[in-house]
């Protein structure tokens, strides 16, 4: 079978749901969606309205589950209820990175706590070392400059003592090969990147969802680092502790599957996740951990589509549950 043929498979199934189910939305529903979100479409309206479609009734069936108690999370409509990622995603073009040498082992810090001694959870975002929540948009697979940005601008603030935010597009702009911006990167090549010339901050080097060249000066740069570590253990309890004494750390997940897509709330839990490396396809910032009392232990993740996706951009998703989704098999935090 060539690479095209199972996209042309999806769209003619997408287009013959258009002519059964149309009327699960509304013409008026649809103009609204689209008012919401700025959505413009030229000849492929059926197709996004078919996408759109086929979601609500999916977010419809599966809060029927929720409401009955059957699962612990909630599904939603959202900016991205029109949008096949995963068609979105084949066209990314990023390669691996060739295996570079991190820091392996790093001294504890002073009154370190093993997993053992470790009780309720953290939530870094009460420390002041989280900035807000951004939009990557639905153009721009930027999530590796949005986690990367991330996990350093929290590492320099809990060292400094004071949060500012830096600028994921300075590195969809400038970082080199093997990543490649808008069409995909890696935490690792934007670290490495990072570590020679430095970052700009958000507010000098603002966000759009493109890619341009690049612009920076690296006589203006607002931090740096001097390595990073990548844990390489696939331990849930290691990673917990590093989140819980160091700080927080970007991660990689299989992300290319509806309950992800259309997450809104409570404890996700995907039956259908991967979790080895070639899986991953989605990175974002573990910023604590804790349990629920009626679903259990969670990772708390901080993503890159909005506040108004999941909760207030946030999500929760099942921790000690076997490596879900492959939260454990790339992490990533830098030395600063």
């Amino acid at each position: 079978m060539s690479t095209l043929e199972p996209l042309l498979i999806q769209i003619v199934l997408l287009l013959l749901f258009s002519e059964l189910g149309m009327g699960l939305v509304t013409d008026a529903q649809w103009a609204q969606y689209k008012a919401k979100y700025r959505k413009h479409y030229k000849s492929d309206d059926n197709y996004h309205r078919a996408i759109f479609n086929s979601r609500v009734q999916l977010v419809a069936n599966h809060n029927r589950l929720y409401s009955q108690g059957k699962v612990g999370f909630r599904m939603g409509l959202s900016e991205f209820s029109d949008t096949d990622q995963g068609l979105l995603f084949r066209y990314r073009t990023a390669v691996p990175p060739p295996q570079e040498p991190s820091v392996g082992f790093v001294a504890k810090p002073p009154g370190y706590r093993h997993y053992s001694q470790i009780s309720g959870g953290i939530d870094w975002r009460q420390y002041g070392l989280i900035s807000a929540v951004e939009n990557q948009g639905t153009d721009c697979l930027s999530c590796w400059a949005f986690s990367a940005s991330g996990v350093l601008e929290a590492h320099l603030a809990r060292k400094n003592s004071r949060l500012v935010p830096l600028s994921p597009k300075h590195l969809v702009d400038c970082v080199p090969y093997p990543s490649n911006g808008c069409l995909g990167g890696w935490v690792s090549v934007a670290f490495n990147y990072t570590r020679d010339h430095g970052i700009a901050t958000k507010a000098s080097y603002p966000y759009e969802p493109k890619q341009r060249d690049c612009r920076w000066k690296p006589q203006c740069s607002a931090g740096t680092l001097r390595g990073y570590v990548t844990l390489k253990n696939y331990d849930e309890r290691e990673l917990a502790e590093v989140v819980y004494n160091i700080g927080p750390v970007a991660v990689s997940i299989d992300h290319l599957h509806e309950e992800f897509n259309q997450y809104s709330g409570g404890v996700l839990r995907v039956p259908s996740c991967k979790s080895d490396k070639a899986s991953l396809t989605h990175s974002v910032l573990v910023v604590g951990f804790g349990t629920d009392a009626t679903w259990g232990d969670y990772w708390l993740l901080k993503n890159s589509y909005g506040t108004e996706w999941g909760e207030g951009g946030y999500f929760r998703l099942a921790r000690n549950a076997n490596n879900m989704c492959g939260v454990a098999s790339l992490p990533q935090y830098p030395l600063v």
